[in-house]
This record gives C-alpha cells, structure tokens and sequence, in this order.
C-alpha cells in the first residue's frame, strides 16, 4: 500500500484516493503508483474516480529532491503521471472537493472528466515562488489557449470552479458541495454504461488528431470507421495494414 493513496477497484469503477495530510501534496511514490494503475488497470475496470480526504484536493507536490538526479526522477514522476492521465484505456473522473494548485491543478483537469464543488478553487503559486510552471505549461494551452496561460501562470490568479469551468478546466461544477459525491456518481454511471473499448478508442483518436490538421484528421476518421464498421471475419492481412496508417 502506498503512503497517502488508496485505489480499490469494484464492478469495474476503480478509486484512487489522496490521504496525504491536509495539503494532500503528491510525491514520487504516489504518482508511481497512480500511474501504474492507469497504465496496468485491472481487466474489469473502466473507469477511475480520483478523489481526496481533507480540505484540500491537492495542493501541488512535495519538492524533496536536492541533487540533479533527484530533481530529474521526482520532475519525470509528475511527467509520467500527467501523460497516464490522458493515455490510459480508462475514463478518469476527477472530484474535486477543494483547492487545486500547481501540479494540483493538472492531476484534476488532465482528468477526462472534471467535476468540482462550487467551492473549489484553482490557482499555479509558481510565479510566486520565483519559478516558472513548465510542467504546467507543457499541457495548459492546449485546454485554454495561449494567452489564459500565459495569463494563469505569470499572475497566479486564483480562479472560481464556475471560471475554471468556463475555461475548460473543468466539465461540470456541483450545484453544491453536499452534491458533489452524487454529481460524480452519476457522470460515472452514464459513462460505466457503455463500451470501454469504445470509450478506450475516442481517447487514442482525440490523442492522435490533437496536432493533426483538419485534412489529416479526417483521413485518420475515414480508416478508423473502415475498421470499426468491418465484421470479426476481416482477415489480419487486411487489418493490419490498415491499422499501420
């Protein structure tokens, strides 16, 4: 069991939960972990709820390495959890009860789905540490634009959960905070009623048309309907090519 994270899977909905005191910081240990269940899910599971206890959801990372090799393995743990977020065969939901911030921020809106209490605030305190947020940055553009990053990251603006949810860092806020838990279980049983292999390929053609122009993302459209529209009867020698594209 890892220090400060529980993950259970049941009926195929999988819980990851964040324990680490009340600022709930990840450290190296706890995104291996969460990564590791994403990359290596068990087969039933579909989806993953990732939640917190205490008043904050999580408030960023634990900075602990002090060495070149410590800084580079605690700084590619992040990294590698940000990329199993949105790489993973399984739909992740965020429930976001409290404060987001820094990496905090990117553990909640990498998530698929993004669901937070009126209450929740979000906010990258790099700028104030005198560091800029690259890790954030390599992914906040794509979910809000150039200039809102820029913005977010260069001031430290504190956003509300209905502003981050105008922005797209979040789906859906709570119409309470005693509703959130319900909120969340609803999106997760519209979600658990339908195919996870469906599910698995909308994320792998969002992922593979993110950087692709229209033309091309078409192209991508057209071969992926051809092999999802042909019967288990079509022949490996014909599939795989057509995969290889």
């Amino acid at each position: 069991m890892t220090t400060g994270l529980q993950i259970s899977t049941r009926d195929g909905i999988g819980r990851a939960v964040l324990e680490n005191g009340a600022s709930n910081t990840v450290d190296g240990e706890i995104c291996a972990a969460l990564s590791g269940y994403l990359h290596d899910p068990p087969d039933d599971a579909h989806v993953l709820v990732i939640s917190a206890r205490g008043p904050a959801f999580c408030l960023g990372r634990e900075r602990q390495g002090h060495t070149l090799d410590e800084l580079r393995a605690e700084v590619s743990a992040l990294v590698e959890l940000n990329l199993a977020l949105t790489t993973a065969r399984l739909i992740t939901v965020a429930q976001v009860h409290g404060d987001a911030a820094g990496f905090g921020v990117g553990l909640a809106a990498l998530c698929d789905v993004t669901i937070a209490a009126p209450s929740a605030r979000f906010w990258f305190p790099e700028v104030e540490l005198g560091l800029a947020p690259a890790v954030v940055l390599a992914w906040l553009p794509r979910l809000v634009g150039h200039k809102r990053a820029l913005h977010l990251a260069a001031t430290g603006k504190t956003l509300t959960a209905a502003e981050a949810a105008e922005i797209g860092l979040v789906t859906r806020v709570a119409s309470a905070g005693d509703a959130l838990e319900a909120t969340v279980e609803e999106e997760v049983a519209a979600l658990a009623k339908h195919s996870s292999r469906v599910h698995a390929e909308i994320k792998q053609f969002l992922n593979a048309t993110a950087d692709q122009s229209e033309a091309n993302a078409y192209d991508l459209a057209i071969e992926k309907l051809i092999i999802g529209s042909l019967d288990g009867s079509m022949t490996t020698a014909v599939r795989e090519p057509m995969q290889q594209r």
